[in-house]
């Protein structure tokens, strides 16, 4: 019984149990959500809604619709294609009768109506764009919808990075635009992104909030920027990840390291079961995937070291799974078991060879720090501009949203075990040995906390408080 006990006290004590008990906290604090400066928005009285709308049936449309009717609420579901809006009108009921199978609810059938008219979005009271990811596309919806709706109907835009000020400024009434970033499946997935842009009133926040919660999802409020939290520091870490590829790793290498950190699916992995043309489609309208390109100009863009490696798989018809072809190979477009590709391995040493680039031997523990400390310097960094509050907001945006290990805490909890002087001082020796990534210096935050002792993460809001009342 007592080397039981002392088991037992190591248990209490250890990494794991400390990181899960300040998740299970961090998860209720982002319901409490506030600005930067502290001010209190979860006050705000939201509004009713009984009817919504969602604009678009694609993959994302289609879940988000299932989500509403879970959550009870009669929704108005519109495509303009026609042929779209007949696929949707069997998958969407199929989604609702597996959903009512796993939870033992059932749902009223007549309780979603289709429509290929905007017109029949009139009378709702909250709208969710779920087109494709264009801005052009957007501002022509936003505008038809600013003079289609009530004056009072909130519009909400699922982008995943799009500017939601800059669609706000094309309705009538842009206090009554926020964002809200579902992710796919978006009837599965447990977070929702609610973004809000400079001009949103406190009300069409609380709205959002409260109407994730009723869909059973957890709501984080945060700023407007590229990327908002999640997708801003996934930029770093995939780009990361591409460069440990150029410089001598593989695929294999680097999701093993991660798998065995606790992501259920490595970077490349993920990347293939995503699809590969997804993020082609946001770089190439960003002038970004110009593979002609030469000389230094081809690894370097806008000012910043760039790998062409994802533009050029997609130039090669390899998407990942729904091509049979990616980082890795599949058995059949749309098999799920990814198998080592000697003719990727072929295509990372023409790659190196072309660009002068010398592979090396790269440990696991490189792979860790590089992918995983650029993403928590970036997570710094929108402490330090407001876009979140405070450090659990951005924790639980990536244990919902995007894999990261519960056990661990998340990212920022990650760095806080670590030790924020260790983070400083790797991240600083990469800068060195990589000059040409500027976003690998460690962030003015970040500096500030260590200048200050590193103070424990329940802490660090504080900092941030204090930094925010000077300027």
């Amino acid at each position: 019984m007592e080397r039981e006990k002392e088991l037992m006290a190591t248990l209490f004590h250890s990494g794991q149990a400390r990181a899960l008990q300040y998740f299970f906290f961090a998860q209720r604090a982002v319901g409490r959500w506030s600005t930067p400066s502290g001010a209190r928005w979860d006050t705000s009285q939201p509004r009713p809604v009984r009817k919504a709308a969602v604009i678009g049936l694609g993959t994302m449309g289609r879940g988000i619709t299932v989500a509403l009717a879970q959550a009870g609420l009669s929704v108005v579901a519109v495509e303009t294609h026609a042929k779209q809006l007949m696929e949707a009108t069997k998958a969407v009921p199929s989604m609702l009768k597996r959903g009512a199978v796993r939870g033992g609810t059932t749902i009223e059938p007549d309780s979603i109506t289709y429509s290929q008219n905007l017109q029949a979005v009139a009378d709702v009271d909250l709208v969710i764009e779920a087109v494709f990811e264009d801005m052009a596309l957007k501002e022509k919806v936003f505008q038809q919808l600013s003079i289609i709706c009530k004056p009072d109907t909130l519009l909400c835009t699922n982008t995943s990075s799009l500017d939601v000020d800059h669609l706000a400024s094309q309705t009538r009434h842009p206090e009554l635009v926020v964002g809200m970033h579902f992710f796919a499946p978006a009837h599965v997935m447990k977070l929702l992104e609610v973004v809000y842009g400079r001009r949103s009133s406190p009300a069409a926040v609380a709205t959002a909030m409260q109407l994730g919660k009723k869909m059973g999802k957890v709501s984080v409020a945060v700023g407007n920027c590229r990327g908002f939290a999640g997708n801003r520091m996934l930029k770093r870490y995939l780009e990361q990840a591409f460069f440990l590829l150029e410089e001598g790793a593989t695929p294999e290498l680097v999701d093993r390291a991660l798998e065995e950190f606790g992501f259920p699916m490595g970077v490349f992995r993920m990347s293939d079961l995503s699809g590969l043309d997804v993020g082609w489609r946001v770089r190439k309208a960003d002038g970004l995937a110009d593979t002609s390109l030469t000389g230094t100009s081809a690894r370097v863009r806008q000012g910043c070291r760039y790998s062409s490696l994802g533009d050029l798989l997609c130039e090669h018809g390899r998407f990942g799974q729904k091509t049979g072809r990616g980082w890795y190979q599949y058995d059949k477009p749309g098999g799920r078991v990814a198998k080592s590709d000697p003719w990727l391995h072929n295509f990372l040493d023409e790659y190196r060879a072309r660009h002068g680039l010398v592979p090396r031997c790269i440990d696991q523990q490189e792979v860790l720090e590089r992918c995983l400390f650029v993403l928590i310097n970036e997570g710094f960094q929108i402490l330090e501009e407001g876009i979140a509050a405070g450090p659990e907001d951005i924790d639980a945006i990536y244990v919902f949203g995007y894999g990261w290990p519960r056990h661990r805490g998340g990212p920022m909890f990650y760095a806080d075990m670590v030790g924020l002087e260790r983070v400083v001082e790797r991240l600083e020796r990469y800068h060195q040995a990589h000059p040409d990534v500027p976003y690998l210096q460690p962030s003015g935050l970040l500096r500030r906390l260590v200048a200050n002792g590193s103070p424990p993460i329940h802490k660090w809001r504080n900092v941030i408080k204090n930094r925010n009342s000077q300027l």
